[in-house]
């Protein structure tokens, strides 16, 4: 019989609880008090095996020796039954028991508790000699570094960093653009739209309406931020991140342009990098221009990445169309200005070497780990 199958045992056998005078009672007593040691030990310090105890045996025992229904108890009510002579007597050693077993129910529920904490305590202390698992500490994302770095020249140059909305009204997203009701880019295939005039921007563009129709002359501004395409391949997402650039001030000319972009890409890919501008043409920049990077896979020689060119499209830009600054209140015989928009994923791609832009949205966490991005 194991140690708690003998406890349990213990529990179901009853005591007697008559008796007819007080030596029968004495008797009586000191079996149950022989009994109930036997079990928990004198004043909680003499069991062998703690472990064999939990929270609902001690409750059982509880019960079982000093509860409503146990036979002290009884006694109690079976005073009536003996001498009035030995009644106080017999009522005194029935209190002495009562206490004497809570006392040492209360002692031995404390050392057991103690014991069961220092088990548990030793159980949970680790072998400080085994090797210490792997960490899985995340870094930045390729994109969150290149616009970090992106970041520092503007403010380096006073910028300042601007938000804007990702749902805007076409008013902002193309009418005061120069964007014409019947242009391409407001065709259902180009362009996300929620509402009749309301779309996901797709372009950083919008935030130069804001700036220009809200804010005091001189502008100078960069707002980094997401927009919204129907394309989907290696070289192009639907939902990528570009940082967009505005200046509008007295004497704005293209040499002012050409040197904030030789600053802000030389940040973002960590070294000076070859440039070309390409004439091209733009609704809101007049005259406009397309800037590649030399492909940094490559390096000129032309591959599978930048379609044998040398070359990688990442934005576009020029000097502030006339028409903008007028449909946004500012008077283009004493102002002018100049706009960039890039694609920052383009630049991460080209700076970390990507053959597919997808890459960077797929979540793929051994990808990640490859950059190391502090």
């Amino acid at each position: 019989m194991s140690g708690t199958d003998e406890i349990k045992h213990i529990l179901n056998t009853p005591s007697s609880t008559t008796y007819q005078n007080l030596e029968e009672l004495k008797s009586i007593i000191h079996k149950e008090r022989e009994t109930f040691f036997n079990m928990v030990g004198v004043d909680g310090n003499r069991v062998p095996d703690l472990n064999i105890f939990t929270h609902e045996i001690i409750e059982e025992i509880r019960i079982r020796f000093s509860g409503k229904k146990s036979p002290l108890q009884e006694w109690l009510k079976s005073l009536r039954n003996i001498s009035p002579e030995e009644r106080k007597n017999a009522g005194a050693f029935i209190n002495e028991l009562k206490n004497e077993i809570e006392s040492s129910l209360k002692n031995f529920l404390e050392t057991w508790r103690s014991e069961s904490e220092t088990k548990k305590l030793s159980l949970e202390i680790d072998d400080i000699s085994l090797p210490l698992p792997k960490l899985n500490i995340g870094s930045r994302h390729p994109v969150s570094a290149v616009m970090r770095d992106l970041m520092e020249p503007f403010q380096r140059m006073g910028f300042s960093i601007v938000d804007g909305p990702e749902i805007d009204n076409d008013l902002y997203n193309f009418d005061t653009l120069n964007v014409l009701k019947d242009h391409p880019a407001r065709e259902m295939q180009d362009t996300f739209f929620l509402a009749s005039e309301w779309v996901l921007r797709t372009h950083t563009s919008n935030v130069q309406s804001h700036a220009m129709m809200e804010r005091k002359l001189p502008l100078k501004i960069v707002c980094p931020g997401c927009v919204y395409r129907n394309e989907y391949d290696m070289t192009h997402l639907p939902s990528f991140r570009q940082i967009e650039c505005l200046v509008v001030d007295k004497g704005i000319h293209m040499g002012h342009l050409r040197h904030t972009i030789n600053e802000m890409l030389n940040a973002a890919f960590g070294r000076p990098v070859k440039l070309r501008f390409r004439s091209s043409y733009f609704p809101f920049t007049e005259p406009s221009a397309e800037v590649d990077v030399e492909c940094q896979q490559c390096f000129g020689k032309g591959c599978r990445s930048c379609k044998n060119t040398g070359w990688s499209e990442i934005g576009g830009c020029g000097l502030v169309n006339k028409k903008v600054l007028e449909s946004c209140g500012i008077d283009s015989s004493v102002y002018s200005g100049f706009a960039l928009g890039f694609g920052i994923d383009r630049m991460a791609k080209d700076r970390f070497a990507i053959a597919d832009l997808r890459s960077m949205l797929d979540g793929d966490v051994s990808f990640l780990k490859s950059f190391s991005l502090s």
